[in-house]
């Protein structure tokens, strides 16, 4: 059972004085202090002492290029991309009202298994044996277990699966709106 830990003035003082603004200070004070690195980092930000000045700014020219590259790749790409971390991508994007789900003709990992109503390993089979046709944005490096964003599967192989193996499909588990749109060949409920 995980008990929250109670902050002392003097804990919060060896902080403030022994606190260097890099990762590996965070980590020698939460093991000096018996707390966890994300702890002793979320007291560096109450106490106000966080380096405000490694924020990065987005420009009018950045925010319009992230608006540009959103509908055909997905947020880890454009991240990289960016030089920028996709949370901040995902962050900005979500501020602008930019979708970081309606591309362009194609779909994540993720996106299928909510449409066909099926998890990550009955998608990753169907991927392996070539029914569902995808590939992966990153140079070519095929990606991690965890990594269902990762995958590119145009809207044309998602169509050709559903027409080709609708036995596969389980009615109660499907986006169906999302597969007759997709059939139909309507695009985003248009």
């Amino acid at each position: 059972m995980r008990t929250n830990h109670i902050w002392t003035d003097e804990e919060r003082a060896i902080i403030r004085r022994d606190y260097r603004h890099n990762r590996q200070s965070l980590v020698d004070l939460a093991k000096r202090l018996g707390v966890t690195p994300f702890g002793v980092g979320g007291q560096v930000n109450r106490m106000g002492i966080a380096k405000s000045d490694d924020r990065r700014y987005w420009t009018k020219e950045e925010e319009e290029t992230l608006a540009e590259l959103m509908p055909h790749f997905c947020s880890q790409r454009v991240a990289q991309m960016m030089h920028r971390s996709i949370n901040s991508v995902v962050v900005k994007s979500k501020r602008l009202n930019i979708s970081t789900s309606v591309r362009n003709g194609w779909y994540t990992k993720r996106e299928v298994m909510e449409i066909l109503g099926h998890g990550h390993r009955w998608i990753q089979r169907r991927i392996d044996s070539g029914a569902i046709k995808a590939t992966y944005h990153h140079n070519g490096n095929k990606p991690s277990q965890k990594g269902p964003w990762s995958w590119h599967i145009d809207e044309k192989s998602l169509v050709d699966f559903i027409r080709r193996y609708p036995e596969e499909l389980v009615g109660c588990n499907i986006d169906i709106i999302q597969i007759v749109e997709l059939l139909a060949g309507i695009k985003n409920g248009a």
